[in-house]
């Protein structure tokens, strides 16, 4: 019966991406039921900034931010055989009973949060070093799969409309030394609005992320800009990189 599931779920998957003959939109992805997630966040030099997302029966989505070859929203479908082994490893590994968030040693690496999602169930992991094996190891795997070949590249529209070389829900803010940024923000609560980091010790530039789903990204510039303790606000960037040799 198990094995009967499994391969109506890739049935599903398999005819949601060949019915979809336009490019692929972040709506499109919303109808599926994500089952794993992982973040890799920025850090203090180039670490390639993305989201990977594995929904119910193996489409995979991954969104590139920064620092990376894949700009935007790519897709594909695993085979059955690594979706399915994949679950079993995140069910094997007692992934509810880890702490939610690890105390890092090393605050230049990346934060990294992975995800699991099984019914109502959903649990997130997040750190940089320190974090037990068995994360290493389910984390390793999730990488792998973000490096592998054969990537679609799709919606380019579904940048919210912003150009390909804008990070259409990350924001650069000059803020004020007046404030402290993690009172500052409760007023976008209902833009959700988050701290991802300071550009560098003692700067008064701070990088934040919102929801695009909730406000326009022009709208939340100009929001942001016209706050009283801000001194200047733009989109975050990525940068064209030349490839090495």
């Amino acid at each position: 019966m198990r094995k009967l599931h499994f391969l109506i779920l890739a049935a599903g998957a398999f005819i949601f991406l060949a019915a979809t003959c336009r490019p692929l939109t972040t709506k499109d992805l919303d109808q599926l039921d994500p089952r794993i997630e992982m973040f890799k966040g920025p850090c203090f030099g180039s670490c390639p900034v993305y989201k990977l997302t594995i929904y119910e029966g193996g489409v995979v989505a991954y969104e590139g931010q920064q620092f990376t070859n894949r700009i935007g929203l790519h897709t594909k479908l695993l085979d059955q055989t690594t979706y399915r082994n994949l679950i079993k490893d995140f069910e094997s590994s007692n992934f509810w009973n880890f702490q939610n968030a690890y105390k890092a040693q090393i605050p230049d690496l990346a934060t990294v949060t992975i995800s699991f999602h099984d019914g109502e169930q959903s649990k997130s992991v997040k750190g940089k070093d320190g974090r037990p094996a068995k994360i290493m190891e389910l984390e390793e795997k999730l990488t792998a799969i973000a490096e592998s070949g054969g990537w679609e590249k799709q919606a380019a529209g579904s940048n919210y409309g912003m150009p390909e070389n804008v990070i259409a829900d990350e924001l650069l803010v000059n803020l004020s030394s007046e404030v402290d940024p993690n009172v500052w923000i409760i007023q976008f609560a209902k833009q959700d609005l988050q701290i991802v980091k300071r550009l560098a010790p003692n700067s008064p530039y701070w990088l934040f992320r919102f929801n695009p789903e909730r406000i326009n990204p022009e709208e939340m510039l100009g929001l942001v800009r016209r706050n009283e303790y801000v001194l200047s606000a733009e989109f975050n960037k990525t940068m064209n990189l030349s490839p090495r040799n």
